[in-house]
């Protein structure tokens, strides 16, 4: 899979309305307010894994979907975050590198 990687930018920062973004992905750039360590690089990997599978608007759609119902029923923004699926699977998984060579599609789904 090909994608982009910039270091040192302001736009996580600048999209930081809810929680601070360290890294973002936005299908094939990954995007970074630092410099981008191994373990940042495959949680960010896997989620371009999940943006390709989901035809890039159905991801957003469901991240959207997943965080409003979280902010809903747990009252918390980063909460809501870290109970979305996308970020529980890469979370679960970002420190083996090699899990995005071996991840099978939709792996989301385990984490709903």
């Amino acid at each position: 899979m090909k994608f982009y990687v910039y270091e040192n930018s302001r736009i996580p920062q600048a999209l930081s309305l809810f929680i601070n973004i360290w890294a973002i992905t936005l299908y094939p750039f990954i995007i970074c307010k630092g410099e981008l360590d191994q373990r940042t690089r495959t949680h960010e990997i896997i989620h371009l894994h999940q943006q390709r599978e989901l035809l890039l608007i159905g991801f957003y759609l469901l991240y959207v979907w997943y965080w409003l119902v979280g902010v809903w029923k747990l009252r918390s923004f980063h909460g809501a975050y870290r109970n979305i699926p996308f970020e529980k699977e890469a979370y679960a998984n970002d420190q083996d590198p090699t899990y995005p060579l071996n991840r099978k599609p939709y792996s989301w789904r385990k984490y709903l």
